[in-house]
Order: structure tokens, then C-alpha cells, then sequence
């Protein structure tokens, strides 16, 4: 999955009405804007391959905004997993049958079209999968709150990957520890 995460600086300014010339540059050249639904943030994406039993980070990838969240897809599976879990954004037949070759279960939800829509079978396979996509949000959330990262800092596409690179490896940390040495409950 993937999670917008926005520039330091503030976007390219456009000319005032009645003034000719081009836009104020942004500070960040590297920066883009991006939508997804009706949010548009000028600024970048990470895209994270979660393990689902754990919650760790698998792997990992940082583009700019305008990238969309099912290109860098196949570069997040690892090869090894049992299954692979998407939403519908990134259910396509080449993709499935890259999956299928590799032996790597397909659980991807499906997306009704104009012409077929999604029998009731379909529709409660996506409501199964959807509560264990949950757990990709994780790591975004943890990103965002924890330490900070609503904005980035940097003004660079590769000072600001690094930061997330080492932000993952953070959260991976957390998580190794949590898992291997659980908290107990006082008797």
C-alpha cells in the first residue's frame, strides 16, 4: 500500500490574475503533486510490502507524489510470501498471473467494471481481505503520529527517502521487540 507524505516546502506559487510569467518555483524540485480521491498533496509517497502475521516491513519504496500506488507493486513482493494482499486499484490479469506463476496466492480484490458487476461471492471475498489489509496501515500511522512525519523535513527526493529508510527501520525495530519479547500481564 502506499501513503502520501508531504514536501517541506510549499508548492510552486501561481501568477497573481493580471500578471504574466511563470509560476514561483518550489523549493523542493523534486517534489509533485499527487490525488488520490479528493486529497491532492504536493510532496511524495511511500509505498511499504507488510508482513500481515507481524506487522513488519518487508520492503519498501519512496517516489514522488504523482507516481501511483500500483507501479512500484510488483518491486514490493519479495517473492517468498504465501499470499499477497492489494486493493482493488491493483488487481490486473498480468499481475495475477505473475502471482500464479510464482506461486503466490492472489489476494487481491477484485473491481467491478461497467459490464460485470461483482457477484455477491466477489463482494465477500474483498470484505474477508479488506480486514487483513488493515495491517498495512500500521507503519503509516505509526510514521505519521510517532515520529512526526506528517511533513518531511528535507528538500531532496534522496535525503527524504533516506529519512524513511531509516524511519522503517525504526518501526521494524519496535516491532521485532514487541513480538519477541511481549509484555506481561501483572498477576
Amino acid at each position: 500500500d502506499a501513503s502520501f507524505m508531504q514536501a517541506a516546502a510549499r508548492p510552486p506559487a501561481k501568477p497573481k490574475k493580471g500578471e504574466e510569467g511563470s509560476t514561483r518555483p518550489s523549493a523542493d524540485t523534486d517534489a509533485r503533486w499527487g490525488r488520490k480521491g479528493n486529497k491532492t498533496v504536493f510532496g511524495y509517497k511511500v509505498h511499504n510490502g507488510v508482513d500481515d502475521a507481524h506487522t513488519l516491513i518487508r520492503r519498501m519504496d519512496f517516489t514522488d507524489a504523482s507516481i501511483t500506488d500500483t507501479e512500484p507493486a510488483d518491486g514490493l513482493i519479495s517473492g517468498d510470501e504465501e499470499a499477497a494482499y492489494g486493493d482493488q486499484a491493483y488487481y490486473t490479469h498480468a499481475r495475477h498471473a505473475r502471482l500464479k506463476q510464482a506461486g503466490i496466492k492472489d489476494r487481491l480484490m477484485h473491481r467491478a467494471n461497467k459490464h460485470h458487476p461483482l457477484t455477491p461471492r466477489q463482494k465477500l471475498r474483498n470484505r474477508l481481505i479488506s480486514t487483513v489489509r488493515a495491517a498495512v496501515e500500521r507503519p503509516f500511522a505509526v510514521f505519521k503520529q510517532r515520529y512526526g512525519m506528517r511533513r518531511l523535513r528535507f528538500f531532496n527526493l534522496a535525503t527524504n527517502r533516506t529519512q524513511c529508510m531509516l524511519a522503517g527501520c525504526g518501526y521494524n525495530l519496535q516491532r521485532a521487540a514487541a513480538v519477541l519479547f511481549p509484555r506481561r500481564k501483572p498477576a
